[in-house]
């Protein structure tokens, strides 16, 4: 059973994220880079809108879980699912209206647009806000289906939805207006379709209980220990994730920080993978930790490092050395992908980083034990910062996508280690040479060989077809060194779970 949902949420996880990547030279064709830009800038206020959630959504994934493990009553789960409605809409409400009143500053003195009146920027920053938040708020649906592992249905839903906005957005574009106005408005109309569908099935999920539609308080005081830590590090999520873009919104013209924005979107294939990982891994590790199953969860950890290492280093290695021939072939602009490949390079590998180190934290949160998280994403932060403005401000994009690629590579091996001591003792030196340095290496030789030897084609299908052999042949390097990742891949091909 696994196996299939595993498979289905990555399918669907691909599917939508490419969706979102395909399409993008399109609104730039059609809306022109400068309003491009304002899209950008919509996609990192939406991340942004998280730090909202105060971790309150990836608290009540856990809770579903341990409703669907038999240890939390269906009177509670539903007490706790209307308690965060009536919160998080509160919240979101807040959100619009500040959003609305600031956007006439926002327009005129954050953003840098040449050809676009502030007025017009204005109007698009309030039905962002709309946007924005109706996908915040979906959210929690998404995550408690998601605990009540029902992630089928979320990974179908996901890609109708994601059809809806990322691809039905074009014919409005080309044959309707390519206003930058109309397309919020439109992603505002399809994010309200979507959080009413995963709000019915949330609440069809849950059998009828004699719950208050009223919030009863008792509920979140409950959820506060969780809470507390995980709004802290969705917060640290958010900030080591978003602050290069806020601070290159507000440094970069809006032109160059459309072209920023077409090298981050492709980077953002890496982080594709990141969802359906969680979905499928972060529920099975949570029921195996709360039913003392240790051995179990050890074997899984092991097994979903060594996927998750030959899985994102391969793909964030091959956008990094094979930048400016993706970019050729994703926007057929040469001049654009010249532009955006040096951002490219580090942002590559920074996600692919970002990606290994989900692993090390879904095992903190399976066990509730999330002090050791908590404070080395303070560090991380408090170093990370100073740097990271200096760079973003004197380097641009390139020297902010450096800047994140080498701070999470010392948090990898200076941290996490510290993290394995205390809840698995065994893997301290394990985890880092076999699970992650025996799989990365034959990847990265494999790449790195590829790329030295790689032909400079005129074709752009002659390129895909060789990148693309050359993505598969990297990914087999690594999932063939690892032996838990062998063993599942020898499983895969013959049929068994």
């Amino acid at each position: 059973m696994i196996k299939r949902v595993f498979i289905t949420s990555y399918a669907a996880q691909g599917y939508m994220s490419l969706l979102g990547i395909a399409f993008m030279p399109l609104y730039m064709r059609y809306m022109g880079v400068e309003a491009f830009g304002l899209v950008g800038f919509f996609f990192m206020l939406q991340v942004w809108l998280q730090l909202l959630d105060l971790g309150l959504s990836s608290t009540f994934s856990r809770e579903m879980s341990l409703y669907r493990a038999g240890t939390l009553d269906i009177v509670s789960a539903w007490q706790r699912l209307h308690c965060l409605e009536w919160l998080l809409g509160f919240l979101a409400l807040t959100a619009v209206a500040t959003l609305m009143f600031s956007q006439d500053a926002i327009a005129s003195r954050w953003l840098r647009s040449e050809y676009l009146s502030s007025n017009e920027v204005a109007q698009c920053i309030g039905a962002m806000a709309i946007a924005a938040a109706l996908r915040w708020l979906m959210g929690l649906y998404r995550a408690g289906l998601v605990g009540l592992e029902l992630q089928m249905w979320v990974a179908g839903a996901g890609s109708l939805f994601a059809t809806l906005k990322f691809a039905g957005v074009v014919p409005v574009l080309a044959y309707w207006s390519a206003a930058p106005l109309t397309f919020f408005y439109y992603q505002a109309i399809a994010g309200a379709l979507e959080f009413f569908a995963f709000a019915w099935r949330m609440h069809r999920a849950l059998p009828r209980a004699k719950a208050s539609f009223f919030p009863t308080w008792e509920p979140l005081q409950e959820m506060l220990p969780i809470a507390g830590a995980m709004a802290f590090m969705s917060g640290m999520w958010v900030f080591l994730t978003q602050i290069d873009k806020l601070i290159l919104s507000r440094f970069l013209p809006l032109k160059e920080y459309g072209y920023f924005t077409l090298a981050v979107a492709a980077a953002s294939g890496v982080l594709m993978l990141m969802t359906p990982l969680s979905q499928v891994l972060q529920p099975r590790m949570t029921i195996l930790a709360s039913q003392g199953l240790a051995s179990d969860l050890c074997g899984l950890y092991r097994q979903a490092t060594q996927l998750v290492t030959a899985a994102f280093f391969t793909l964030g290695g091959t956008l990094a050395l094979f930048a400016e021939p993706v970019l050729f072939m994703w926007t057929g602009d040469i001049n654009a992908a010249r532009a955006a490949a040096p951002v490219l390079f580090w942002y590559g590998w920074a996600n692919a980083l970002t990606g290994l180190l989900v692993v090390p934290f879904m095992l903190q949160f399976a066990y509730g034990y999330l002090r050791l998280h908590v404070i080395g994403n303070v560090i991380l932060g408090c170093t990370l910062l100073p740097f990271l403005v200096y760079a973003g401000m004197r380097f641009g994009g390139i020297g902010a996508g450096a800047t994140l690629a080498a701070s999470y590579l010392l948090f990898l091996l200076l941290w996490v280690p510290l993290v394995h001591r205390r809840l698995l003792p065994d893997m301290v030196w394990t985890w880092p040479l076999y699970d992650v340095g025996l799989v990365a290496v034959p990847v990265l030789f494999f790449l790195e060989l590829a790329h030295w030897l790689f032909p400079l084609l005129e074709g752009r299908l002659l390129s895909a077809s060789l990148i693309g052999m050359i993505f598969l042949g990297a990914l087999l390097s690594g999932m063939l060194s690892g032996g838990y990742s062998r063993k599942l891949l020898v499983n895969w091909v013959g049929g068994r779970t």
